[in-house]
């Protein structure tokens, strides 16, 4: 990168390593998985927008609303494929809704925490 260019903010993924993959939180499969965690990259830049913008965060069930309607959006759009859910205990036992939606709030903040900051 020259001296001159702006530093590129540090995208979701750069945050944790808390999963991207709504696999996690609901049991909801999606492939091609690579496109999904970009997708849900970009979203969450979206979302971190808006949220700086309004100067209000988002609350659980906004999340997951917007979230949910992203994913089924894509699928409408044929970016990705729904399959079959796993249980809803496999998401559950690794982080389960809440903690999945947390993580993403955690980005949320810390992108427009950098943004902020530039």
């Amino acid at each position: 990168m020259s001296e001159n260019a702006a530093p590129r903010p540090p995208s979701p993924m750069e945050f944790g390593s808390m999963p991207l993959d709504p696999v996690y939180g609901w049991g909801r499969v999606y492939e091609p998985v690579e496109t999904l965690i970009d997708e849900t990259a970009a979203f969450i830049e979206h979302l971190a927008r808006e949220a700086q913008e309004r100067g209000a965060t988002f609350t659980d069930e906004e999340l997951e609303a917007r979230f949910f309607a992203f994913w089924d959006g894509l699928v409408a759009a044929g970016t990705l494929r729904r399959l079959p859910d796993r249980p809803p205990a496999f998401g559950r036992s690794i982080l389960g809704p809440r903690r999945w939606l947390n993580a993403q709030r955690i980005r949320i903040q810390r992108l427009i925490a950098h943004w902020e900051k530039e």
